[in-house]
């Protein structure tokens, strides 16, 4: 009576069960790593937009530059001006993903 039946047998569910478990053990970290690059990606992105922006500002004439600092999406963006290197240079800094301090800078032609 048991010969005939072609359903699982304990062991070969609990086997399954440990193989799809070890699968997601490797594949888990690295989505998780991915994820995290991704919003660092996203903050350095944020970051080159500020300076892009307050670079055209200062370039039009449009405003006098002033340190600031901007709050996007959680993320505190501090804009400062080196005036004492040649030629000056813009910079932006801000805590990324990793919680350490990261800063980017452009140089400044102006008019």
């Amino acid at each position: 009576m048991w010969k005939s039946s072609k359903g699982f047998t304990l062991v070969e569910v609990l086997g399954a069960l440990v193989i799809w478990m070890v699968i997601a053990s490797v594949l888990l970290p690295g989505l998780v790593r991915m994820n995290q690059e991704r919003k660092g990606f996203i903050l350095d992105q944020q970051a080159r937009f500020l300076l892009t922006m307050e670079l055209e500002e200062i370039r039009t004439g449009a405003k006098l530059f002033e340190d600031n600092m901007v709050n996007r999406n959680g993320t505190t963006y501090s804009l400062t001006l080196v005036e004492e290197t040649v030629p000056p240079v813009l910079c932006v800094s801000y805590v990324n993903y990793k919680s350490l301090e990261e800063e980017r800078c452009i140089y400044v032609h102006l008019p």
